[in-house]
């Protein structure tokens, strides 16, 4: 199907029209995020957004287009608590999806639930995908220790691609001096080569607060 798009939308910021990309693909309610237009009503010059579904059943989607007009896709599947994340990319629009290939090197390593989104995903101006997720309970390697309770916290974990996006490379974790992991870390991968990720958590120098 398709649906006219609000006027606003070319104007949107690009992270986000990244999400609200992001949302589409869900296939939620489409009054969700589009403006009624009467029926038969004369909209000039109004772009078209065809609805796909995440392919092979994910979902909490995030995707990015490289240069080339690829679209790279990542996505959550499994149990909530202890799932995967998979990447697939289209040359064609989207009209078509690569095979699945799996990001995370530990099966089970990532969680999306509740106000713990899914993977975030990157592409670096050389074509390499960069990706981050919060992990799961059962996720290696562990995070810093609570210094209250002892507990190792919950990992962000990061995988990039090779050039080709055919494998990615062993997971690992980027919390080294914080720890008690919040819900909605993000990443950016900048024309000079740098790779950036924010998250939220504590630091075991600062105290309290996050």
């Amino acid at each position: 199907g398709h649906a006219v798009v609000p006027a606003h939308w070319p104007d949107m910021p690009a992270n986000m029209l990244k999400r609200s990309v992001c949302l589409l693909l869900t296939v939620l309610p489409l009054d969700a995020f589009f403006l009624p237009v009467p029926p038969g009503a004369a909209v000039p010059d109004a772009p078209v957004v065809d609805l796909r579904r995440i392919p092979n059943g994910g979902f909490q989607p995030d995707l990015a287009v490289g240069r080339d007009g690829t679209i790279h896709l990542v996505y959550f599947s499994g149990d909530s608590m202890a799932g995967d994340v998979f990447y697939v990319r289209s040359k064609d629009g989207g009209a078509t999806f690569s095979a699945p290939v799996r990001v995370n090197s530990q099966p089970g390593s990532s969680i999306a639930r509740g106000t713990i989104r899914g993977p975030q995903i990157a592409v670096a101006p050389d074509g390499r995908v960069h990706v981050v997720w919060n992990g799961s309970d059962a996720a290696e390697p562990r995070g810093v220790a609570n210094p209250k309770n002892g507990r190792r916290s919950s990992p962000m974990l990061y995988s990039r691609s090779g050039s080709q996006q055919l494998r990615f490379e062993p997971q690992r974790n980027l919390m080294t001096h914080t720890f008690d992991l919040d819900g909605g870390g993000s990443i950016a991968a900048g024309d000079g080569g740098g790779v950036y990720v924010v998250g939220d958590g504590n630091d075991v120098k600062e105290g309290e607060g996050e």
